[in-house]
């Protein structure tokens, strides 16, 4: 129900070893190739952070590995691990940004059975401020209906990337 069957068939291609149409057609590869927009919070050479178009709550970040994998076993260690150092980070930068931080949820959806909406391993950061379980549960079910305003939504998202960006740790 959450797939299209556009998209359904666009994940199906990406899962199943055809690498090359899968990366041309993966949005997370088009915003690290730069043919989509993103407000980018950090990137390196083996990854990359950016808001989410549609957050769960304000500050919601996706790690992102350059490498195009479409699930969490077919990354190498190295990868995996710099992918959670940079969630720790972000969780940094949230905190020395002066966000109203509380706690963290730092999820993978590995699979299109555990919802994971684009088929490229990514790590959801989402900041939580104690009492928007409710809140949160609801922004979760119904984020992606929300098509509205995206000119002012992008304006606001880089505008937070940058404060994320000036706050955020150099490796340690």
């Amino acid at each position: 129900p959450l797939y299209s069957s556009a998209a359904s068939d666009v994940y199906k291609r990406q899962t199943s070893g055809h690498v090359g149409s899968a990366m041309s057609q993966c949005i997370f590869c088009q915003i690290q190739a730069g043919t989509l927009p993103a407000s980018v919070v950090y990137q390196d050479e083996q990854a990359m952070v950016i808001l989410d178009l549609f957050p769960i709550r304000e500050a919601h970040c996706l790690v992102i590995p350059r490498e195009h994998a479409p699930l969490l076993e077919g990354l190498d260690a190295a990868v995996t691990h710099h992918l959670m150092d940079l969630a720790r980070r972000t969780i940094v930068a949230q905190k020395r940004a002066g966000l109203a931080v509380k706690a963290h949820n730092v999820v993978v959806n590995d699979g299109r059975e555990a919802n994971q909406h684009v088929p490229h391993v990514h790590v959801h950061v989402i900041p939580r401020r104690g009492g928007d379980t409710l809140v949160t549960a609801l922004t979760w079910a119904t984020r992606l209906l929300n098509v509205f305003g995206m000119a002012k939504r992008r304006k606001r998202l880089d505008r937070l990337a940058g404060l994320l960006s000036e706050h955020f740790p150099d490796s340690a």
